[in-house]
């Protein structure tokens, strides 16, 4: 079935180049890109996983996503300072 779309010259390029990369005409890339989008899982409301949605284990506690962890404050981190030498004295 032929179907045109109105898309921005620099996204179509983009999506040319990407195409030819994969040794693939425009209209077979894009049917793969369409079809990969309506394989993929959604939520409820019908849109795609984020990524943090995609990486959740199956059967993990809520507290294993718990992002509340204190993590070290960069400015007062003492760092090491090193050489290289190269003949090894």
């Amino acid at each position: 079935m032929n179907v045109t779309l109105k898309l921005p010259d620099e996204l179509v390029r983009e999506a040319r180049h990407r195409a030819v990369n994969q040794s693939k005409s425009l209209s077979a890339w894009m049917a793969d890109l369409v079809s990969r989008e309506l394989d993929s899982p959604s939520n409820e409301s019908g849109a795609s996983m984020s990524l943090a949605e995609a990486m959740r284990v199956p059967g993990m506690p809520a507290s294993f996503y718990e992002k509340d962890f204190a993590l070290p404050d960069r400015k007062t981190t003492k760092h090491r300072e090193f050489t290289l030498d190269p003949d090894g004295d």
